[in-house]
C-alpha cells in the first residue's frame, strides 16, 4: 500500500516554487500481473503512478490542471496562504 504525502485540497507549490496549488488527486494506474505466477490467468492491479495532479488560477485567470511529480512538491506555509487570500482579496473585481 502506497503512503501519500498529501490529501486532497492539500495546499502546495512546487520545492523553491511560489505558485500556490490545490491538490485533486493522486493518478493511478492498473498494471499487468500475474496471478500467482500463472500465466494463464494475468491480473491488473492498481499503483500509484508517482504524479499528483494540481488546480491552481494563472495570473490571466485561467484555471489550470496539472501533473507534478509528488517529490517535486512540497506544502505550503500558513504565511503563503495568508498572503495569498490578502492579495486576491485586493486584486477581486466585480
Amino acid at each position: 500500500m502506497d503512503t501519500f504525502k498529501f490529501m486532497k485540497d492539500d495546499w502546495v507549490k512546487e520545492k523553491g516554487g511560489s505558485q500556490l496549488m490545490q491538490v485533486d488527486e493522486y493518478q493511478i494506474v492498473e498494471t499487468g500481473a500475474d496471478h500467482n505466477g500463472s500465466t494463464t490467468l494475468p491480473a491488473t492491479r492498481r499503483v500509484f503512478s508517482g504524479k499528483v495532479w494540481c488546480t491552481w488560477v494563472n495570473k490571466n485567470k485561467a484555471v489550470i490542471t496539472q501533473p507534478f511529480w509528488e517529490d517535486d512538491l512540497e506544502p505550503a506555509t500558513h504565511r503563503q496562504l495568508t498572503d495569498h487570500y490578502t492579495y486576491s482579496s485586493l486584486n477581486h473585481t466585480h
